[in-house]
């Protein structure tokens, strides 16, 4: 039949077609129904079937099973269910609640989705998906916690250099238990002899464990099986919850230092590091940080081994895979800032993602950016320390009390023995502060005496600018005068000297030695104290520079030249040459001074240091190592002694008494090769550093003994002073000459226009070759 004959017979039986469309639609219902009720028959026939054996085994149970509860938690449950069901009932919870798992579903599904990007993506969608993760602060610490299990470790390492909530890690393993202590110095032991043949572990065997050095390995195993033994005899568990407190003796506890310390010297070698990750040294050292984790000195050698590992290129996987990305990122915002610098460096090598990532070898330690940047930094700024200095020892601001030395002094930033002269720095911004407070109280207002001076109750570094005549002032003038003072009130018509403004300088010398009245601030009763000025002040003054901070050991007398005593080798490294070739290797590796300018900043035998990288870098026939010299705008000289020091002359008359160290020897005044390391220098200078902006800075003031408790001239002016560039001779000792005493000073402003002229010249360059 054909379709129009069909519809011919739908018209002429219309009763029929009715009947028949009303039966298939009741059909269809029909069979809605019964898919809708398939479910609810299959539980109902499972029901009649087995409701016999039911009975049955309810009927076999001769008590019944109850679950206490106390009456008041009951109460306090049945209330609050109560008030949910009210709660549910009203109108606004009608549309609130359905809107409200929306927004959960939502949220859930976005932090998925970038946590997916950021692991799966190209590097750009992956930069934009952690920069996103980062800013989900609504999220919940169950959503951390699943979110940080599925998390791999480059991203781990994304979001930590970028500043995420430290939620996003997962936990320490065992966070709450330490291992036993001589357990874990045997193991620490097994993995040094691992290590065999080396002439460092035989050296520091055949000193801190004699008895075992001409053993072989399986006596080592052997041994060690006997001790876990009787630990088990004696009842001792190998695991220890944290809350109870475990009682290790002193010698113990010195030589885990001592095995921390040797780990960061051999560390220094990738080789040695590789194969240190390779024997689970990484499980080692976070139980080693479990044990010592009040200690922060200790910490700080501990990051340090870290910070040699890192530069392993398989260390990734292993950082992550023993809890150790957690703990960087929360070093990296602990309010110490040796753990700040030192976890922020093994952040960097770790991040291989980074689109500006370098390398930071050893003695190479990044200040300023800590954190993951999408600018490339336009200048590299060099600060290197003197003798006996440390990256936060040189560079703190200067206490208001006089600075003394102490001969005898060892390098705090090194080894656990050693004065912390990092704390002792916490310590003087206490009292700065409590001083402060006081003294606020006790000067609020002039005195009241008219036999008092009123005039000598203004600060002395306020001149008048526009005036040349000398007005007296009567006692209500000047009070309101001081008061104005006080409340930074000045107006363009003042002029503030520098309050270390120099006392003498070269003809044609450049800076400013005051700032405008409406420009000044008054720091006199500031509470600001810094223990790394170039850390927190220089970023708020160029972002976008990087700031680096070069540390090496050395000491004044052989007597505390305590970095020489893991192994012979390290005998040497105090030379001038041995040192700034090394110093150079590392400097480059970091990249410094590609296509930006650089700017050094020397203090001391820091300076001299500095010289002969850059006389090193004009030398050398690696484009790679030339760029260092042919980038270099700036070099800032602190107290530099181009012709020696007198206090070398220690040597000829205290000899048997200070045995003064190999860096002492060789800067005695005019020493040949001292003499003859200037004149290449200035050779240098004349011939290929003529464009570099120098600047000579020179102490005015005998720096303090505290062991003979008499003043000394660390370095004459005449041996400061060279014929090129800036100079100039400030009221300071030679420790207060890397020391500003705020920012509104005339050494911290020089450096600051140092720093502009450099990155201004690169400019001009940049133009020139366009």
């Amino acid at each position: 039949m054909s379709l129009k004959a069909l519809k011919t017979q739908w018209r002429r039986h219309p009763r029929l077609a009715r009947l028949l469309m009303a039966s298939g639609v009741s059909l269809v219902t029909a069979a809605g129904f019964w898919l809708c009720d398939t479910g609810k028959m299959r539980r109902l026939l499972e029901r009649l079937s087995y409701g016999d054996r039911k009975s049955e085994e309810e009927s076999s149970r001769r008590q019944a099973e109850y679950i206490y509860i106390k009456y008041h938690i009951y109460r306090e449950s049945m209330r609050q269910l109560q008030q949910k069901q009210e709660d549910d009932k009203k109108w606004i919870s009608v549309i609130v609640n359905p809107i409200g798992k929306w927004w959960k579903a939502a949220k859930h599904s976005v932090a998925w989705r970038l946590l997916n990007i950021a692991q799966m993506g190209n590097q750009s969608e992956r930069l934009k998906a952690v920069q996103q993760l980062i800013c989900m602060d609504h999220l919940k610490d169950w959503d951390f916690r699943h979110l940080a299990q599925i998390c791999d470790a480059r991203t781990a390492v994304s979001l930590a250099r970028s500043g995420a909530d430290t939620r996003w890690f997962m936990p320490v393993h065992r966070r709450g238990c330490i291992k036993n202590p001589k357990l874990l110095l045997s193991e620490l032991h097994t993995m040094l002899s691992q290590l065999r043949p080396l002439s460092c572990v035989d050296h520091f065997f055949a000193k801190y464990f004699p008895e075992q050095q001409h053993q072989h390995q399986h006596q080592h195993q052997h041994q060690q099986q006997q001790q876990q033994l009787q630990l088990q005899q004696q009842g001792s568990s190998e695991e220890t919850p944290q809350e109870q407190t475990i009682v290790l003796s002193t010698v113990d506890m010195d030589l885990l230092r001592e095995i921390i310390s040797f780990l960061h010297h051999i560390s220094k070698d990738h080789l040695v590091s590789a194969n240190i990750i390779k024997e689970g040294g990484l499980v080692h050292l976070m139980e080693l940080k479990k044990i010592f984790n009040e200690d922060n000195e200790t910490l700080s050698t501990l990051c340090k081994v870290l910070a040699n590992m890192s530069v392993v290129p398989t260390a990734v996987e292993h950082f992550f895979a023993t809890g150790w990305i957690g703990v960087l990122a929360e070093w990296q915002q602990c309010p110490d800032l040796r753990l700040q610098v030192i976890s922020a460096k093994v952040m960097a090598n770790l991040d291989r993602d980074d689109p500006n990532q370098c390398i930071y070898p050893p003695n190479v330690y990044p200040l300023h950016p800590r954190i993951r940047t999408g600018r490339k930094p336009k200048a590299d700024i060099i600060f290197v320390h003197g003798l006996m200095g440390g990256v936060f020892v040189t560079w703190r601001q200067r206490h208001r009390k006089p600075t003394e030395l102490n001969i005898y002094g060892k390098n705090a930033f090194y080894t656990s023995q050693s004065k912390d002269l990092y704390v002792a720095a916490e310590q003087w911004r206490q009292q700065a502060a409590q001083e402060s407070s006081t003294n606020c109280e006790a000067t609020d207002f002039p005195s009241d005496n008219p036999e008092t001076p009123m005039e000598d109750q203004a600060p002395a570094n306020v001149v008048k600018a526009s005036s040349t005549r000398h007005h007296k002032i009567g006692r209500d003038g000047t009070m309101e005068f001081v008061k104005k003072l006080r409340g930074s009130e000045l107006d363009a018509d003042w002029e503030v000297v520098h309050p270390d403004i120099p006392l003498n300088a070269s003809e044609h010398c450049a800076g400013t030695f005051s700032v405008s009245g409406n420009e000044w601030l008054n720091q006199d009763t500031s509470e600001e104290y810094t223990n790394c000025w170039p850390m927190e002040w220089l970023p708020d003054d160029y972002p976008d520079a990087r700031i680096i901070g070069i540390d090496y050991t050395s000491a004044l007398t052989e007597w505390s030249a305590n970095f020489t005593k893991y192994c012979p080798c390290e005998r040497g490294q105090g030379k001038f040459e041995v040192r700034a070739s090394t110093l150079l290797e590392r400097i480059v590796a970091s990249d410094v001074g590609n296509d930006r300018p650089i700017v050094w900043i020397g203090h001391s035998m820091g300076g001299l240091l500095t010289k002969l990288i850059l006389i090193k870098s004009t030398d050398s026939e690696d484009p790679k190592v030339q760029q260092l010299a042919k980038n270099t705008r700036g070099i800032v000289f602190l107290g530099t002694p181009h012709r020696g020091s007198p206090i070398a002359k220690w040597k000829q008359h205290m000899q048997m008494i200070l045995s003064p160290s190999i860096e002492v020897k060789e800067m005695e005044e005019n020493a040949p090769k001292l003499l003859e390391m200037h004149r290449r220098f200035m050779d240098c200078l004349h011939k290929f550093l003529h464009r570099v902006k120098v600047v000579s800075v020179a102490e005015g003031s005998p720096t303090m003994l505290t062991s003979f408790k008499f003043p000394l001239r660390i370095v004459t002016e005449e041996s400061s002073k060279i014929d090129f560039g800036d100079y100039y001779l400030l009221n300071d000792d030679h420790l207060g000459l890397s020391k500003p005493i705020y920012r509104q000073s005339f050494l911290y402003q020089r450096l600051l226009h140092v720093i502009e002229e450099a990155v201004k010249e690169r400019d001009r360059d940049g133009e020139e070759e366009a």
